[in-house]
């Protein structure tokens, strides 16, 4: 059995205040209570009222981003990337969509992601309606690479109940401080990595740093 989790970072919007970068991350394990305790040892560690119920890499201190990716290499994980910069959205017919195009970045997600095992996949939820949900389900669980058919299932679910969300809500967050600030402290930290520029020409694949 395998446990996959998976976050974003930067947004989709058009403003001039919104992100250049929109990051999609997901870590994979064999045991969910791997990224569980984790989270927990880097409660047990740290100074009361430091942290917040929920932990979120954009609003950690610094040694607490890195005590927690450290402690990633204590466990046998995979982590799948897509990095997409807004200024490419017109090459996509959803483009402007937010909606549609939220979908078209995660099948891209789902793309590189492997299947050889049962799995559950857990997504931080950012829909509510039932019909987007059933859509958005039907699409990611399509494009996964699971040729022998493994059972999958896909919920969308509170980040805040989910200690595999925390930690892959840092991951997203220290890729997209790579790309958005061109800052590679944390996230040269993440080993196993799997990550795709996507809807970009072949010469700007490679990340900044």
């Amino acid at each position: 059995m395998y446990y996959i989790f998976i976050d974003e970072s930067g947004d989709l919007g058009t403003k001039k205040s919104s992100s250049n970068y929109f990051v999609m991350a997901g870590i994979k394990v064999d045991e969910h209570k791997k990224l569980d305790r984790i989270i927990s040892k880097t409660r047990n560690s740290t100074r009361k009222n430091t942290l917040s119920n929920e932990i979120k890499g954009n609003n950690l201190p610094k040694y607490i981003k890195i005590k927690i990716l450290k402690r990633l290499e204590n466990i046998d994980y995979e982590v799948f990337i897509i990095v997409f910069e807004k200024i490419n959205r017109y090459k996509i017919s959803s483009g402007y969509n937010n909606n549609e195009l939220y979908d078209e970045l995660a099948s891209e997600l789902a793309k590189l992601i492997n299947i050889d095992n049962s799995t559950s996949i857990f997504i931080d939820k950012s829909k509510n309606k039932h019909e987007e949900i059933i859509d958005f389900n039907k699409r990611f669980l399509k494009n996964l690479n699971n040729p022998k058919k493994y059972p999958v299932s896909l919920k969308h679910v509170d980040s805040a109940n989910f200690k595999g969300l925390q930690v892959v809500d840092l991951i997203s967050w220290a890729v997209f401080k790579n790309f958005e600030k061109n800052n590679n402290e944390f996230s040269k930290l993440i080993k196993n990595k799997n990550l795709k520029r996507v809807f970009e020409d072949e010469k700007n694949l490679q990340p900044p740093n």
